[in-house]
């Protein structure tokens, strides 16, 4: 007997029909390492693999990221005004750290811990908003500083001083004076409030100062905020030009030596960028002077090859541009720029405002790539023996990336990865585990999470991961307890995590919340997030 073949049927079950043709299918998504730094600026659709939304209390490095440590208070200026300015002086051997405040200048080399408050080495001033560079003359370095609103301070290494004096003869006085630098041995000085300029003989460091005018070069008016040195090869060479800036942003460059000769000191050309964020918002890195202003950081090397407006694109601020902008439109100006040599990295730090509050901006020099600092308050950045210390409010100074806490408190450090399709674009997605790698010293406490669509909400973490007190580092190792004679060896960790998140593009995170009296060594390496493929959004 021929057994005639059936029609086919649709399964059936307790909940109806099972669909046809709709299969769910999970697949991972990769997330590289975070080399690419701290990027807000891309839209979602060409965000690169290796960036990072949100990138808050790491250092960016040539690996990807590495969480900060924590932060110490180390001393507390008699009078507890804000820290507002900090300088060091470094001759041979003799290397010391000055902070100040609205009405003084202190010492903070060797400082009594707090609550101990530090006396003043200069008191009775009126304004904390100082300049500072080193002049070296007849066997003598002096700290050259200058603040616009209280003579020039000198420093030569034991004491403080106003002498020698600095005469002019047209009626400008010393206090007059607010920024200063040094250009082929020659100190020059700018005048509160006007587009001149002065000069002193060439190793002098008292004496009769000659005005330089500036008024017929800067078309757009302002005053002279800032200036400085600069060469087209890397350091001090023959081919040095004497810069200098203006409220607006305009930029005089002058070739030469001599400024009493307009055929030696000649006007090589007059450039404009955004203007200025303050006069300290600059900083000499990898050959080239970065200078901070509303347009972002520029390189001084672009600003004879492009307008102001092309400036912005190539700009090193360029992946942070937006919240660059936030914190320059909150603040307007008074930003410090200053680079810790030893970590290839430079600090951006604003003046107190209600907008850009707790925040400090991290670049790494040798990468170009940027993080995010929270928790310091730090109004101002200075090195001193390759430690990084940060003056704040109410008279503290604090020691940075020392210790596992701020100041016995716990501090979280976030990483956030670029939002990525899981398939193509309108298919939603959604993310249900989450594997990320870790190298470190010892295994941390992690929380991993996900984000959808751009949403860059980070979650809390209270699992405190605490520094190994056996580690065999100096000045990290406790006696008798670290194994001197053993390496300490950086291992590779992972966590599994399941985690939600549902949408058109997906992101993976990490939250580590440190706590211990240590510095952790943690760096955070590539991830995977295991997604299911659903229907294409409406």
């Amino acid at each position: 007997m021929r057994i005639q073949p059936r029609a086919g049927r649709i399964g059936q079950s307790n909940r109806g029909s099972v669909s046809v043709g709709r299969e769910q299918k999970s697949q991972p998504v990769t997330f590289p390492a975070p080399k690419g730094g701290l990027v807000t600026t891309a839209d979602m659709a060409s965000q690169g693999p290796g960036s990072a939304t949100v990138l808050r209390n790491f250092f960016p490095t040539l690996m990807g990221c590495k969480i900060r440590g924590g932060s110490q208070k180390r001393a507390l200026a008699a009078g507890g005004g804000d820290v507002k300015s900090a300088f060091k002086y470094k001759y041979g051997s003799n290397e010391k750290l000055f902070m100040a405040t609205a009405t003084g200048i202190f010492n903070m080399t060797s400082p009594a811990a707090p609550p101990t408050t530090t006396a003043a080495d200069v008191s009775g001033l009126n304004g904390g908003d100082w300049c500072a560079f080193q002049h070296t003359n007849a066997g003598t370095s002096w700290l050259v500083c200058l603040n616009g609103a209280n003579d020039r301070q000198l420093y030569n290494g034991t004491s403080w001083t106003t002498t020698p004096a600095i005469t002019f003869t047209d009626g400008t006085t010393m206090p007059q004076l607010n920024y200063g630098w040094l250009f082929k041995n020659r100190e020059f000085f700018l005048k509160n409030g006007t587009l001149d300029a002065y000069y002193l003989p060439v190793n002098a460091i008292g004496g009769a100062a000659v005005v330089f005018p500036l008024g017929g070069v800067m078309k757009k008016g302002g005053s002279l905020l800032t200036g400085f040195s600069w060469s087209l090869e890397s350091g001090d060479g023959l081919n040095d030009m004497c810069v200098f800036v203006s409220t607006e942003g305009e930029i005089a460059v002058y070739a030469g030596s001599d400024p009493s000769s307009a055929s030696d000191f000649a006007l090589k050309g007059v450039y404009q960028i955004g203007r200025p964020l303050g006069k300290n918002a600059w900083i000499r890195a990898g050959g080239d002077i970065l200078i901070a202003t509303t347009d972002g950081l520029t390189p001084m090397s672009q600003v004879f090859q492009r307008d102001r407006q092309a400036l912005s694109l190539v700009s090193v601020s360029r992946p942070i541009e937006d919240d660059w902008r936030k914190a320059a439109n909150a603040t307007g100006t008074g930003w410090t720029l200053k680079q810790w040599p030893e970590q290839n990295l430079v600090f951006v730090a604003f003046p107190e405002n209600t907008v850009i509050t707790d925040t400090t901006f991290v670049l790494n020099v040798l990468t170009g790539k940027w993080s995010t600092i929270s928790n310091w308050q730090a109004l101002c950045y200075e090195t001193l023996q390759g430690g990084l210390f940060f003056g704040s409010l109410d008279g503290y100074m604090w020691q940075g990336d020392a210790g596992g806490t701020d100041d016995g408190l716990t501090f979280s450090a976030t990483y956030l990865s670029q939002f990525s399709p899981a398939g193509q674009f309108g298919q939603r997605a959604t993310a249900t585990l989450a594997h990320m790698y870790f190298r470190a010293k010892t295994k941390p406490k992690v929380r991993l999470f996900a984000r959808a669509d751009y949403d860059r909400s980070t979650p809390t973490f209270n699992s405190v991961t605490e520094g190994d007190a056996s580690s065999s580092e100096w000045d990290v190792g406790l006696w008798d307890v670290a194994v001197w004679d053993g390496a300490s060896t950086v291992q590779r960790f992972d966590f599994r995590q399941n985690v939600r998140a549902a949408g058109d593009m997906l992101a993976v995170g990490c939250v580590i919340t440190s706590g211990g009296g240590f510095k952790l060594d943690i760096e955070v390496d590539l991830a995977t997030v295991q997604v299911s493929n659903g229907e294409a959004s409406a």
